[in-house]
C-alpha cells in the first residue's frame, strides 16, 4: 500500500452556516510536504480515501449541503524546457584510440596517482547514512496510515452531521408538508423515487424518515461500509459487491466505479433498468465475480429501496420473508443485515455479529458507549450536586 511514500492528506476547513457542512467543502484539499507532490505519488490507500472524500462532497453538493467548488489541491510548478545541445561533429565521435593512431592518455603512473586520490577522498567521505531497517519503516508507514484515519475519522464526523440536517425549510428544520417531504426524498435519491410522476399516493414523512440513516461516530480505523453509512441504498450495494471478495484494491476500485457512475438509486435504476445498460455495469464489477448474483441483489435492493408496493411506504431490513411479515431483500444475508443495523441504526452496542471485521467494530463501539454513559452519568451527578448546594445555600440566606 505504497510503502515509502511520505506525501500527506489532510482535512482542512472551517463552518460556514446552516447550509453548509462544517469544513466538507474544503475536504479535497491535499497538503504535501516538501513543497508539494504529484498525484501520481500518493499511495493506493490515500488515493482510495480521496476518491470516497470525492464522492462524499458531491452527495453533499447535491443535497445542498456544502459549497460546490471545493479547493484544489496544489498543483506542481511547471518544468523549465529543456535546453538543446548542439549537434555533435562527426569527427569527434567516439572512436579508437588506436584507429585514429593516438597515443594514449594515461600512462602508468597516472591511472596510480589517480587511485590513491580516490583512496584519500574515502578516508575523509563522512560515513554513509545506514538505511532504516524493515521494522523503522513499518513505524514510519503505520504513523502515516493513523494520521490518515483521522483525518478520515474527521472528514466522516462533519459529513455525517451535514447528512442529518434538513434544507426544506429556511431554517434548515424537517419538512412541515407532503410535498416538502417529497421533494426531501428526491433531493436524496433522485427523481425516479417512488415512481417519479403519476405514482400513486404514499406518506412521503413514512418514506424519508424510515430511510435516514442513523450512523454511529466514525472508528478510529474506518471500515469500507463507514464511507457510505449515511445513505442506507449505497450501504447495502456496498455489502453486496464486497462480499465474498478477498482484494481490497479491487474491492475499492470496484466500489468506486460503481458508485461514480450511479450515485443514486434514481440513476441506477434509469440507467441499467430502464435503459438496459448491463453491460457498462459489468465492465464496471465483472472484477469481483459472480456478476450474475450481484445483479439480481443490486435490482432487487433498488427495487425495495426506491419503489416500494403501495401501503408499504416504511422501509426496513431483516432475514425474514415478506409472505411472513418480514422485509427480507434478495442477496442481502446476514452480513449485509448486520452492516444495515451497525452503520445505519447504530445498534454496533449490543448485536452480536459473526463477521470478525463487524465484531471488532462492534467491540469498539460498546466500549465507546459504556464511556459515554459514564461519563454522562458523572455530568449529572455533578449538576444534582451544584444544584442541592445553591438550593442550601439560598436555603441559609
Amino acid at each position: 500500500r505504497g510503502r515509502g511514500v511520505r506525501s500527506r492528506c489532510a482535512h482542512v476547513g472551517a463552518p460556514s452556516g446552516v447550509r453548509a457542512a462544517a469544513a466538507t467543502s474544503s475536504s479535497l484539499t491535499v497538503a504535501y510536504r516538501a513543497g508539494g507532490a504529484a498525484m501520481d505519488e500518493l499511495s493506493e490507500y490515500e488515493l482510495q480515501r480521496l476518491e470516497h472524500i470525492r464522492r462524499n462532497h458531491e452527495m453533499l453538493v447535491r443535497l445542498g449541503l456544502v459549497d460546490p467548488t471545493p479547493a484544489a489541491p496544489q498543483q506542481k510548478a511547471p518544468r523549465k524546457p529543456r535546453t538543446k545541445l548542439p549537434p555533435v561533429p562527426p569527427e569527434s565521435l567516439r572512436r579508437s584510440s588506436r584507429v585514429r593512431d593516438l597515443k594514449p592518455e594515461y600512462t602508468k603512473e597516472t591511472i596510480d596517482q589517480f587511485g590513491d586520490d580516490l583512496d584519500r577522498q574515502a578516508a575523509r567521505r563522512s560515513p554513509a547514512k545506514k538505511r532504516p531497517r524493515p521494522e523503522e519503516e513499518d513505524a514510519d508507514e503505520a504513523a502515516l496510515r493513523r494520521e490518515i484515519d483521522a483525518s478520515t475519522v474527521a472528514f466522516l464526523t462533519e459529513a455525517r452531521e451535514a447528512m442529518s440536517r434538513y434544507l426544506t425549510s429556511a431554517d434548515g428544520a424537517a419538512p412541515a408538508t407532503a410535498d416538502a417531504w417529497r421533494e426531501e426524498a428526491v433531493r436524496r435519491w433522485g427523481s425516479l423515487v417512488g415512481g417519479g410522476a403519476g405514482a400513486p399516493a404514499r406518506d412521503w414523512e413514512a418514506f424519508v424518515t424510515t430511510r435516514l440513516s442513523k450512523p454511529p461516530p466514525p472508528s478510529p480505523e474506518p471500515l469500507l461500509q463507514e464511507w457510505y453509512a449515511a445513505d442506507m441504498w449505497q450501504l447495502l450495494c456496498c455489502c453486496v459487491l464486497m462480499s465474498r471478495v478477498s482484494s481490497w484494491e479491487t474491492k475499492h476500485r470496484c466500489i468506486s466505479a460503481f458508485f461514480a457512475a450511479y450515485p443514486t438509486p434514481s440513476a441506477f435504476q434509469a440507467e441499467v433498468v430502464q435503459r438496459g445498460q448491463v453491460d457498462a455495469l459489468r465492465g464496471l464489477v465483472n472484477s469481483l465475480g459472480l456478476f450474475d448474483d450481484r445483479l439480481k441483489s443490486l435490482l432487487a435492493i433498488t427495487t425495495a429501496f426506491l419503489l416500494p408496493a403501495e401501503g408499504e411506504d416504511a422501509f426496513a431490513v431483516d432475514l425474514k420473508k415478506r409472505e411472513q411479515g418480514g422485509h427480507k431483500i434478495h442477496g442481502v444475508g446476514e452480513f449485509g443485515w448486520h452492516s444495515w443495523l451497525i452503520f445505519c441504526r447504530d445498534m454496533g452496542a449490543t448485536l452480536k455479529a459473526s463477521d470478525e471485521a463487524l465484531k471488532s467494530f462492534c467491540r469498539w463501539r460498546a466500549k465507546r458507549h459504556k464511556l459515554a454513559t459514564a461519563e454522562g452519568a458523572a455530568a449529572g451527578e455533578a449538576a444534582e450536586a451544584a444544584a442541592d448546594d445553591g438550593a442550601g445555600a439560598a436555603g441559609a440566606e
